[in-house]
């Protein structure tokens, strides 16, 4: 990797972007025998991907840090790179706490009365049944789309939720999936997130779920590793400020180098896209969905302790609760148990009733970080009062990223089609937004970028002239 004064260069392929997306892309390019050369704005690889050091030679996720077995493209990609993984903790009771009353149970279901368990069934029954009928690939098609994505999943949960409970437990597990509040989620999206997702059973379950495994070392070694193996043609600390296509190919201009290409994947969410100046102009489709784009507002919040002092009692260190902050809490200890962690998800994501923060848990650290540990003594004991420290990652106001995991508000999906996807010219799109399947999810970047990458390739012609080097300056 590189952070050197800008220079002229010529490559086949430029990536904009080291996320874990663009770095694939790059990486499988390169494999293919191309020259790239990816360009970063930040100060590090690895994107909506971070390693938080939380102890000495210990750290955990700030970002995403997930894969589950129908994961099949991302869990390739740990085998190449010779990276492992190791099960998310689950052994243990897990607490279900609402309106004062704590429970501990096995396996995945809480324990809900019997009308809510019942409630919660025929609702799933039905968005099952609804995402049925939405096509993979072209969900604005959907029979329905039009009303679908007229409306938000949270008002459908307010109206065919009949039981308090059960439409509690839906809007928590929604609001963890999509960092949002549902009531700003089009239905439709919803629909087509869980038909190309594994169903609602795999998204939101941790053994034999989305959530069962983590990477050792951190999600962030995927993107390190890969980066290594690219060296100097990873430029960091270099934004992309303009992209301008000609006749003769693709001028991709940054703060530390400029670079005459082939072709471009740009592998970043259309929100931030939008920074860059495009010459000639965007699809006014492209251009107008790049304004509208909207990434979820979320804050992941560590109390570190010596032991995982949870588990000598039985438990597994997660939770789901109405609870003024800790709504979803999990253990993400190190695989050896070496310190204990606890993670609590917080954000600007709360709706209705026991899904709501206060000002000053919204807008001061020490207030979250308090209210935070006060949750945690009344799921876990007084011991949790006492955390080594408290670690949070959040992605609200990042430099470069804007927000987490993306929605689609209602009208997105129908209105910008598949925009977020269509290259234009020579300029083509990754990152988990553009997956065909499991978007937002690290197996939807590594499908994003595969699927760049084949469009790339069946477009640059075998026979023509590659760029020699990994990035030749230009004469």
């Amino acid at each position: 990797m590189t952070d050197g004064s800008n220079v002229a260069a010529s490559a086949d392929v430029v990536v904009v972007g080291a996320g874990l997306s663009g770095l694939t892309a790059a990486h499988r390019l390169a494999r293919l025998g191309r020259s790239v050369v990816v360009l970063e704005a930040g100060d590090r690889v690895g994107g909506r991907t971070v390693n938080l050091d939380v102890a000495d030679g210990v750290v955990t996720d700030g970002g995403g840090q997930w894969i589950g077995g129908l994961h099949t493209r991302v869990s390739a990609l740990v085998e190449e790179l010779g990276l492992s993984t190791y099960d998310t903790y689950t052994t243990g009771r897990t607490l279900y706490m609402r309106r004062g009353r704590r429970k501990a149970f096995q396996g995945t279901v809480p324990p809900l009365r019997p009308l809510a368990i019942a409630d919660f069934a025929q609702a799933q029954y039905r968005l099952e049944r609804m995402a049925a009928g939405v096509p993979a690939a072209t969900p604005w098609t959907a029979r329905k789309a039009a009303a679908w994505d007229g409306t938000t999943l949270g008002h459908w949960l307010d109206a065919h939720c009949r039981v308090r409970e059960s439409r509690h437990l839906f809007t928590l597990c929604f609001t963890l999936m999509f960092c949002e509040d549902p009531h700003r989620v089009s239905l439709l999206k919803a629909l087509h997130q869980i038909r190309t997702s594994g169903g609602i059973d795999f998204m939101v379950n941790t053994r034999k779920g989305a959530q069962e495994t983590r990477i050792t070392g951190g999600a962030q070694r995927l993107s390190t590793v890969l980066a290594e193996g690219l060296g100097d043609r990873v430029v960091l600390g270099s934004p992309v400020t303009g992209i301008e296509q000609d006749r003769a190919g693709v001028l991709v201009r940054s703060a530390r180098r400029d670079v005459r290409c082939q072709r471009v994947i740009v592998a970043m969410t259309p929100a931030d896209a939008d920074r860059i100046s495009f010459s000639p102009g965007l699809p006014t489709r492209r251009a107008a969905l790049q304004r509208v784009w909207h990434n979820g507002t979320e804050s992941k919040i560590f109390a570190v302790y010596d032991t995982p002092f949870w588990r000598e009692r039985g438990l597994n260190g997660s939770a789901l609760t109405d609870l003024p902050v800790a709504h979803y809490v999990v253990d993400n200890s190190p695989p050896d148990g070496s310190v204990g962690i606890l993670l609590a998800f917080v954000g600007t994501a709360g709706s209705g009733p026991g899904l709501t923060w206060t000002d000053a848990v919204l807008d001061r650290p020490e207030a979250r970080q308090a209210a935070l540990l006060e949750d945690l003594v009344t799921l876990f004991g007084p011991e949790a009062a006492r955390p080594v420290r408290v670690v949070e990652q959040s992605w609200v106001g990042q430099p470069w990223i804007a927000g987490c995991v993306s929605t689609r508000a209602p009208g997105v999906m129908t209105r910008y089609t598949d925009a977020v996807t269509t290259p234009v010219d020579r300029i083509h799109w990754a990152g988990t937004e553009a997956a065909p399947e499991f978007e937002g999810y690290l197996e939807g970047a590594v499908r994003a970028a595969e699927r760049a990458v084949d469009e790339v390739r069946t477009t640059l012609s075998a026979t023509a002239p590659r760029a020699t080097g990994t990035a030749t300056a230009a004469a």
